[in-house]
């Protein structure tokens, strides 16, 4: 798995110092500029987050160089080396998260104010990668934008290697010396038990859970220890200038880069073993320092490679939070603005390169009061002040958004009942723009729309990615005599808050059986991870079962294709979909229980990232946040299952026009804010669609025994 939030940062050197190697900097200006067209046209250059890797060999070669020349021995030495990594990197990075910080404020919506100030303090303490780990890779976190401190995950995974490496370094120096062993042997050896560790819980984590494995420190040790162990063997390993073998190992390290830069995507599971691929090719320049006429010095030597390589540090900091917060500032962000947004960078790259990380650190080396350990301590408490009170006020906003009552009512008295909610799309409404708006008011505001969701997310009612859907949570509400059975992907459980209400006033029990990204349909289908593509491909069988043995008088079921089935593109899923669906719900019908299929709604992740986001962004004009039903639509292979099994106790129910009028889907529909993200109902359009819902189902289901009167 792979993100837009690539590249660690290369340890800034002095002008040309005893051992420098020009090549090292080309290879940055390679790093950077892969990891830059990535995230301004990944399409062009699918596998560009492989700079990540590239840096990381880097780093762990010259601080390990380092280390070896200059071995810790006390902890004055590590102290010292902890102090330097600061007066070189510090002082940037703190000055682009205040300033990223200022931008939010000023120009992000306030929907992304609670999240985004977390990330910042996230990020001035270097835990960064953890954070994303623990929260980001999460099915119902994939509409968020990305936020401009997205990038500070491998700059905190490289803080933490250059925190316990020079520990590491000097104990095994210590052991050496206690043993009386050649300390280089030993530095070789623990390098090497390290990497193969490492690596070897690289492949086992990127396979069983890749997307929080692609943020661990855990994970991209060996990357550094890669680069370690070239230190380790020492100049004499190195290929000799005039090898034949060393301009072939140097070229092939280039193109072992450049391939998978060119050849790699985000859909790979990374970083297990397929990162060897970036890793080694690194290696193969480092290790083979070739200085042949035709090695690949004749390019990164030049003046445009060094230059890019001396400013890559302050490249990778200014060009994301740019990438992220200039969309905010202009209408539209494409090829002029995104020029004018790699201009910018470069500039404030430059000006920082030169400003702070060479004169700033010097006059840290020689103020008597502006010590590094106190530069430390005074910029993060700064920094994590005013990102805390940034987080306290957006906090408050949230808070105060809160109440969806209040705000349902106040614009409910603003549009008018005829108008309010999906409403606005019946015959009795006669304002054309009531679809869109309520006189600019909203409900739920958009950042409370934000967190709008039915209570079985609450309840925590889904099978899961996180344990290969084997934990299968079944929730009870309600305590009828008519059981139904909800079934289905995150599109199911959005109905809940309708189907609660029907509840209520027919008298049914329902238990949910969910899961989120999975189509419940009893095919496998395509997870990063073997044992996903397996729970998920039982989830059909085993709900089954529990409709046999539970003696269901309904089964109400949506899902949303999100996923291929196995062995095929999203394309070519829809025909083994809809057989697998029509095999399924054929053995629920034999149960003796009524099937109904509820039309998948429509998408705005088609178009839009967040609705909510999209909504407080446009306040003045929601229909900037509308799309063409033709894309917003989806196909439906169960809805294709209900046609061709065409059995009258499997119905289907539609409801999108619910959503969509005259060729246009809405975000914003009577008023209310439709959707909680990029792709899910909120909470309360989907109550509000309750009474068109049932009289719907009524209907097709032509059953008195599941609709008494109330």
């Amino acid at each position: 798995m792979s993100s837009n939030q690539d590249l660690p940062l290369p340890v800034k050197q002095d002008p040309k110092p005893k051992g420098f190697r020009a090549d090292i900097q080309g290879l940055r200006a390679i790093a950077v500029g892969i990891v830059v067209l990535y995230h301004f046209w990944g399409h062009y250059l699918p596998g560009g987050f492989v700079g990540v890797d590239v840096f990381f060999v880097i780093s762990g070669f010259l601080i390990t160089s380092h280390l070896i020349s200059k071995p810790p021995k006390t902890l004055l030495d590590v102290a010292q080396f902890w102090m330097r990594r600061v007066k070189r990197l510090i002082p940037a990075s703190f000055l682009v998260i205040l300033c990223s910080v200022a931008g939010i404020w000023i120009f992000a919506p306030q929907t992304l104010w609670q999240d985004w100030g977390l990330q910042a303090i996230a990020a001035t303490f270097y835990f960064q990668n953890w954070f994303l780990a623990l929260t980001k890779v999460d099915y119902l976190a994939e509409g968020d934008a990305p936020s401009p401190f997205q990038h500070f995950w491998s700059l905190s995974a490289e803080e933490q290697f250059y925190f316990v490496w020079p520990v590491l370094i000097g104990l095994l120096v210590l052991a050496a010396l206690k043993y009386k062993k050649n300390p280089k042997a030993i530095i070789l050896g623990g390098i090497g038990v390290i990497f193969l560790v490492s690596f070897a819980y690289s492949m086992y984590a990127t396979a069983t859970d890749p997307g929080a494995a692609y943020f661990s420190t855990f994970t991209r040790v060996w990357e550094f220890s890669a680069g370690a162990l070239v230190a380790a063997l020492g100049a004499k390993a190195h290929a000799a200038t005039t090898d034949r073998l060393a301009l072939v190992g140097s070229w092939g390290g280039i193109l072992a880069i450049a391939f998978s830069a060119v050849m790699f995507s985000g859909q790979m599971p990374f970083p297990g073993y397929i990162a060897a691929i970036p890793v080694f090719g690194t290696v193969l320049v480092l290790l083979c320092n070739s200085t042949h006429k035709y090695s690949p010095k004749i390019f990164l030597d030049t003046k445009l490679f060094q230059f890019f390589g001396d400013n890559s540090y302050a490249i990778y900091l200014w060009h994301w939070p740019l990438l992220v917060l200039v969309p905010f500032m202009v209408d539209d962000f494409k090829w002029p603005q995104k020029f004018a947004a790699l201009a910018l960078t470069l500039i404030l790259a430059v000006a920082t390169q030169k400003l702070v990380e060479v004169r700033f650190k010097k006059l840290i080396d020689t103020s008597a009061i502006l010590s590094a350990p106190r530069f430390l301590t005074a910029g993060s408490l700064v920094l994590a002040l005013f990102a805390g009170a940034f987080y306290m006020t957006s906090t408050r906003v949230t808070e105060d958004a809160q109440d969806i009552n209040k705000s349902l009512a106040q614009v409910e008295k603003t549009v008018g009942d005829e108008c309010f909610g999906a409403s606005a799309l019946s015959d009795s409404c006669d304002k054309p723009d009531a679809a869109q708006t309520a006189d600019q008011q909203v409900a739920p505001a958009p950042v409370a729309a934000k967190t709008d969701k039915p209570v079985v997310y609450k309840d925590d009612c889904f099978a899961s990615q996180t344990t290969d859907f084997q934990d299968r949570p079944v929730c009870h509400y309600g305590k009828g005599d008519i059981k139904v059975a909800l079934v289905g992907n995150s599109h199911a459980g959005q109905w809940f808050p309708a189907l609660n209400t029907l509840a209520q006033e027919h008298g049914w029990q329902i238990d949910t059986y969910l899961a989120n990204r999975c189509a419940i349909m009893g095919e496998e289908q395509k997870f990063d991870d073997q044992a996903s593509v397996e729970g998920c491909g039982d989830l059909g069988g085993w709900v089954t079962d529990q409709i046999k043995k539970e003696d269901y008088d309904l089964v109400i079921t949506s899902n949303r294709q999100s996923v291929p089935v196995s062995g095929h593109s999203m394309e070519s899923s829809q025909d083994p979909a809809t057989d697998a669906y029509e095999k399924l719900m054929g053995d629920w019908a034999d149960t003796g229980a009524e099937v109904a299929v509820i039309h998948d709604t429509s998408w705005p992740g088609a178009t839009l990232d967040n609705v909510p986001d999209c909504v407080a962004k446009n306040s003045s004009d929601p229909d900037e946040c509308s799309g063409d039903a033709d894309e917003w639509i989806p196909q439906d292979p169960q809805i294709d299952a209900v046609k061709s099994l065409d059995d009258p106790d499997i119905v289907q129910v539609d409801m999108n026009d619910q959503l969509c009028e005259d060729g246009t889907c809405y975000s914003v529909i009577g008023g209310i804010v439709a959707y909680w993200d990029h792709s899910h109902l909120s909470a309360t359009y989907a109550q509000s669609l309750s009474e068109t819902l049932g009289s719907r189902m009524e209907k097709a289901l032509d059953s008195d025994k599941l609709f008494p009167a109330a």
